[in-house]
């Protein structure tokens, strides 16, 4: 993985400069163009930032995310879990009012052209806030549960082999182990206690400690146990050997994660902060430029929406790679990051119209 995060240095930087840096630059050029005879029409406008240059980018995304090394995908988060809504139906209507009052704060704070792209940003990225937020959340606690399982495992292995029970060594665990795992434990433990379930049961059966954490290897440690549970001490040795094997795992995850992060975090801001933040200063610019008759082609009215809409196109598809770089393209955690890269760069974008028409 380090090798491919070495190697995505090049392509990634040349996105960055053909895909933002650039077509903002030209943006910027347009009222010169006008003005040096160069014909810059609504239709040039439209089909090179609204279809041509999403379209290359969309097709660099998918060669990046190609390149990718592949990895195992986390467990689904079904609908039917306890902590995530069972219907998209309040997301859609928050996202409706949203797009609502995004269309009029827009229109009425920064232009009339500007109410198309508020009520298309803070709609969408609203409801894909709201949709995906509850299940971006189970992720994260499950993330947390994993993230404890070695410690779990070597503080159990160790006990057994002292010739203690499982059980026992699981009561005794609890306070050697980072939350959440403990808690997990903990109600496991007070499960088998209670009502006398085998270790699986505790853990996976109907109530059981992890019947509502979706994850794999969660549920792998769980069985691990119960079978060493009926092996007794002799299976220490290898329940500790568990424990290294998914600390290794989870140092190689950091590492991997660390190499490249600096690159989707160059991306993840670009498409929240920086490329807003240019693109509106440009259509303030180009604004404040075009107050001749010759300059009437390349007006805000038309130059706004079409760099607005390129804005939110950057936000969608920088983040969706930047985070399918760094995770994987988990659904969930991709639309949860979207839309808040949807609504920063809605903001962004508009902050940045206003406070540049001020200062020019």
């Amino acid at each position: 993985m380090a090798a491919f995060a070495a190697s995505l240095r090049g392509p990634a930087t040349g996105l960055y400069a053909f895909g933002v840096l650039l077509p903002l630059a030209m943006a910027s050029l347009l009222p010169a163009a006008a003005a040096a005879g160069v014909p810059v029409t609504a239709p040039v406008l439209v089909g090179t930032y609204g279809v041509i240059l999403p379209a290359a980018l969309l097709v660099a995304c998918c060669w990046l995310l190609g390149q990718r090394p592949v990895a195992f995908p986390p467990a689904t988060i079904p609908r039917s879990h306890p902590d995530v809504p069972a219907s998209a139906l309040p997301s859609i209507a928050g996202g409706i009012v949203a797009g609502i009052g995004g269309w009029r704060l827009a229109g009425a704070l920064v232009a009339a052209w500007a109410s198309p792209i508020g009520a298309l940003g803070a709609g969408v990225g609203s409801a894909l806030v709201s949709y995906y937020r509850p299940v971006a959340e189970v992720r994260g606690r499950i993330t947390d549960i994993e993230a404890g399982l070695p410690n779990a495992l070597s503080a159990v292995g160790r006990r057994l082999d002292r010739g203690q029970s499982v059980e026992a060594a699981l009561v005794e665990a609890v306070d050697e182990t980072p939350k959440p795992t403990s808690a997990v434990i903990k109600a496991a433990a007070a499960r088998q206690e209670h009502l006398g379930t085998s270790v699986e049961g505790a853990f996976l059966g109907p109530g059981g400690a992890l019947a509502d954490v979706p994850s794999h290897r969660a549920c792998r440690v769980a069985t691990l146990l119960d079978t060493a549970a009926a092996i007794g001490p002799p299976a220490g040795a290898s329940v500790t050997t568990m424990g290294e094997h998914l600390d290794a795992l989870r140092t190689i995850e950091r590492e991997t994660r660390r190499d490249l992060s600096q690159i989707t975090e160059t991306l993840s801001n670009t498409a929240a902060l920086f490329g807003p933040l240019v693109g509106g200063a440009t259509v303030a610019l180009a604004g404040s430029m075009g107050g001749g008759e010759q300059f009437a082609t390349v007006s805000s009215a038309l130059l706004g929406p079409v760099i607005g809409w390129y804005v939110l196109v950057l936000a969608v598809l920088l983040t969706a790679l930047s985070t399918g770089l760094h995770r994987g393209l988990d659904r969930a955690l991709v639309g949860y990051r979207t839309g808040l890269a949807l609504l920063s760069a809605t903001a962004t974008f508009f902050v940045a119209v206003v406070a540049t028409g001020l200062l020019v």
